[in-house]
């Protein structure tokens, strides 16, 4: 989540649940209003921050029990209602296909993306981003009685990846010999084709395949690629307003510790 997407991890176990991906899709009804050149929607009472975010994308963002009765959570979506409590506001949050998203928020459909977004010299011609707030990198993973133990071991295979993201750039560009690269509009597809051997591994962010791995025993990263990745909250070309609250939320939960335990919740073994 080049379109590209995703996260500098080594292959871990990850806890907990949750926001990639891929990268990257249903949708949520939004009520607020979005002016894609100013800060963020206004009412009477709030701002508003309308966001875009492709769901399921665990750990980062998924349905559930969010903070401040959202009805999404995850690591994304956790971290930027923290940062918009800071600012003085509150979260409208729209379920968006990855591969449309950043023409959601160039369109001023929304005001900010937060969907595990990797910042690319590609996306920073048509969006800004805010300061990294997440380091990442790219992973295999496979059946564990697949026998594959490498991508090079998928020569003559199918390798899936989502739909316009880093994992599928990535694929493009290192698929051994043979072997087919297949899109697929979201995580639980990927994974859905996996179990169904219609793909031998799918290649996405290191933080999902090691969520997925934690949750199935059937299945197992068996190689990281280091991209050294990391993502960034992504606004419309003109919204430097917003850019700059976002920011000053992010180093404001940095510095409070707030950021670190919503960190230690998600991914409590990253130091293991």
């Amino acid at each position: 989540m080049q379109p590209v997407r995703k996260h500098h991890l080594v292959a871990f176990g990850l806890a907990g649940a949750l926001l990639f991906s891929a990268a990257a899709c249903g949708s949520s009804d939004s009520s607020s209003s979005s002016d894609g050149g100013g800060s963020g929607s206004t009412s009477e009472d709030a701002t508003v921050w309308k966001v875009c975010s492709d769901m399921p994308y665990e750990p980062f963002e998924m349905e559930g029990e969010g903070p401040r009765g959202l009805k999404y959570t995850g690591f994304d979506i956790e971290l930027l209602d923290a940062i918009a409590e800071d600012q003085n506001a509150t979260l409208d949050i729209t379920d968006s296909d990855f591969d449309t998203i950043f023409a959601s928020v160039n369109a001023g459909n929304c005001d900010v993306v937060a969907s595990a977004v990797t910042i690319t010299p590609e996306r920073e011609e048509n969006s800004l981003f805010s300061e990294p707030y997440f380091d990442a990198d790219q992973s295999l993973l496979v059946s564990k009685e697949s026998g594959v133990t490498s991508l090079d071991d998928l020569a003559g295979k199918t390798i899936g990846v989502q739909t316009g993201t880093t994992g599928e750039t990535y694929a493009n560009e290192n698929k051994p010999d043979g072997a087919t690269v297949k899109a697929y509009p979201d995580a639980s597809a990927l994974f859905a084709a996996l179990s169904a051997d219609e793909i031998q591994g799918v290649l996405q962010d290191l933080p999902v395949n090691s969520d997925r791995a934690q949750k199935e025993d059937s299945v197992e990263v068996v190689e990281t690629f280091k991209t050294g990745e990391q993502y960034g909250f992504a606004f419309a070309k003109d919204n430097t307003d917003l850019q700059g609250e976002v920011n000053d939320g992010l180093k404001a939960v940095k510095d409070d510790g707030t950021y670190d335990e919503i960190y230690e919740k998600y991914f409590p073994n990253a130091g293991n």
